[in-house]
């Protein structure tokens, strides 16, 4: 039986090295990596698959060109990997020194490495190639060098944690038996398919993916083991049988295993990860966030969740019509200073293409890995029907601020037709009535007490047109303008500052609702504050009117009410389709702070 596990091995390692060697030569001819790390990558594999057919007897020239091939192979591999340049630039030194150096030993018959400083040397030259390696996958490597590496660097894990798995359990590594020497020829398999993968289909798999459920298994594994050698060993120090030893060692890899699984999975989640999220926790986040804010910052969101997800420096969201871009577009992060280096996937709805998500790779990465791509994919699916909300939302917020604004141009149009057509009109009649009453006195007293009732109906009725006209607008609104409709209203008392820009060129509804909103406010800090001062600003600002008012009364509490009057302010801001923001001021009181849409012209005056 053993010695089928060898033969086993044996033809496993060398269809894999050969097999593999084969694959790294067809994908330097297919440009998928340079012929220069090509050539030695294929040379290791055939080399390494050939050391499975060597004993400590064969011939010494035979092990010295296995050892040349790994000696110079190696370095050469990691130094030029994947495309070909030696990064960094000293990393061609060891190389040359390495090809120096095992040129001089066949030359004195592969006896240089008997001496006693040789391992040293080969240390060092490991060295050398760990540091190349990890400067180039930190400085120049991009995403997808930076995969192939990590599915090389997959392999070695694995390869290494067999061969200490075989340690623990035969006590050497190729040892004198076939069964050892089987396995350890297994265990090398995996470095020869990470090194395949990474050069031949790096993305074949997601590689971090791989990684995590690796290290998971590798880290539950040794706990797991660990448990059960302890308590096979505890066991046996109490004098239990061999069975009772291997009960009591299922009872402590049971204790151990979720705690291990689960610290094992958090572990290697961050190894592999940091603080990025994996789709299923950034929809999860996505989901909660959108579910307790508002629709006006929903995009907002989106991108500051996209970019947390990510650890992305800079997250975009771009709608894709202009129509929508003032309610979808939005951003998170510095910007970059190339957009061809971001990542874009479309957000979409019942079929229609809404935005374009888009983000760039964190620093030292030129695009996003597979991973990454896929929680990119699943915010934006997600965000699909949030982003169609917020533009069902604003088509009926315009048309509800549209309805308003022609209402209350009506009601101007009405009010100046009374004041100005019907009030003058009803005038002229009443003392028409009047002149024909005079007249008629001395012919016809009935007649005059006709028209003196004539006369009294057409007042009632020209009172009565004033009242109309006064309850559809403020008179002084559009007499005067809006500055001065503050001004009369709220202005006239001591406590009150008014800093007010050129603001009388807006719509009727607009004109309207921020002097009903500064009324309500000047009132609530009169009324509930107990303030001693009040700062009343209205100016232009963003195509639109700023109103903020501030006082020095006591402040709202932490968790404010909304009464009518706070209510009502809300309510004519959003009709209008903007908003209204309550705060406490560090320096205590209340802060009003209003945005009304509108057409402006000027700026601030003093």
């Amino acid at each position: 039986m053993d010695d089928v596990l060898l033969l086993v091995s044996r033809l496993a390692l060398v269809a894999t090295g050969a097999g593999g060697a084969l694959v790294v030569l067809i994908a330097a001819g297919r440009r998928r990596i340079a012929w220069l790390p090509a050539v030695p990558a294929a040379v290791i594999l055939v080399g390494y698959a050939g050391s499975s057919l060597l004993t400590l007897d064969s011939p010494a020239w035979v092990l010295g060109i296995v050892g040349i091939a790994w000696f110079v192979g190696f370095p050469l591999l990691a130094a030029t990997f994947p495309d070909g340049r030696f990064v960094p630039r000293w990393s061609v030194w060891v190389v040359a020194a390495s090809a120096l150096l095992v040129t001089v030993d066949a030359a004195t018959g592969f006896a240089l490495r008997d001496a006693p400083w040789w391992g040293a040397v080969a240390s060092l030259e490991m060295v050398a190639v760990v540091v190349a390696v990890a400067l180039r996958y930190r400085r120049s490597a991009t995403t997808v060098e930076r995969e192939r590496v990590r599915w090389i660097l997959l392999g070695v894990v694995v390869t290494v944690t067999a061969f200490m798995v075989i340690q623990v359990v035969d006590g050497v590594i190729g040892g004198p038996s076939p069964a050892s020497t089987g396995r350890a020829n297994l265990a090398g398999i995996p470095l020869a398919v990470g090194l395949v993968i990474a050069a031949a289909w790096p993305r074949v798999w997601n590689v971090d993916a791989v990684f995590r459920g690796v290290l998971v298994v590798i880290g539950a594994g040794w706990v797991m083991g660990g448990a059960f050698a302890a308590g096979a060993a505890l066991a046996r120090w109490a004098g239990q049988d061999p069975v009772a030893a291997a009960g009591w060692s299922a009872v402590g890899v049971a204790l151990v295993a979720y705690p291990a699984i689960r610290l094992a999975t958090r572990a290697a989640t961050w190894l592999v990860f940091r603080d990025r999220l994996t789709p299923d926790a950034a929809v999860a986040l996505l989901g909660a966030a959108l579910e307790n804010d508002t629709p006006a910052s929903v995009p907002e969101r989106i991108v500051a969740i996209a970019q947390r997800a990510l650890g992305s420096p800079f997250v975009r969201l771009i709608a894709a019509t202009r129509t929508d871009a003032g309610d979808l577009d939005a951003r998170s992060g510095d910007g970059v200073s190339s957009p061809q280096t971001l990542s874009a996937v479309p957000v979409s709805f019942r079929g229609e293409v809404l935005a374009s998500l888009e983000a760039a790779p964190r620093s030292g990465e030129s695009e996003l890995s597979t991973r990454d791509r896929s929680t990119l994919a699943a915010i934006a699916h997600h965000a699909g029907p949030a982003l169609d909300g917020v533009r069902a939302l604003r088509t009926a917020t315009r048309a509800q601020a549209e309805l308003v604004i022609a209402r209350e141009e009506e009601r101007r149009r009405l009010r100046r037709e009374l004041h100005d057509d019907l009030g003058p009109t009803l005038t002229g009649l009443a003392l028409s009535a009047a002149a024909i009453a005079h007249q008629a006195e001395p012919l016809s007293p009935p007649l005059a007490g006709a028209a003196r009732e004539l006369q009294e109906g057409i007042g009632d009725a020209v009172a009565r047109s004033r009242e109309i006209a006064h309850g559809l607008r403020p008179a002084i609104l559009d007499d005067h303008g809006l500055a001065a409709a503050i001004r009369d209203r709220v202005g006239g008392a001591p406590d009150v500052h008014l800093e007010l820009g050129e603001i009388d060129d807006v719509p009727a509804a607009v004109s309207l609702a921020t002097l009903r909103i500064v009324q309500e406010a000047v009132a609530n800090a009169r009324r509930h504050a107990v303030a001693t001062s009040c700062a009343v600003t209205v100016v232009p600002e963003r195509g639109g009117l700023r109103i903020e008012i501030v006082d020095d009364g006591i402040g709202m509490p932490r968790t404010p009410v909304a009464g009518v009057g706070l209510r009502s302010i809300r309510e004519r801001a959003a009709e209008l389709g903007g908003h209204a923001r309550f705060s406490r001021p560090s320096v205590g009181g209340t802060r009003i702070s209003v945005w009304l849409p509108a057409v402006l012209s000027g700026q601030v005056v003093s």
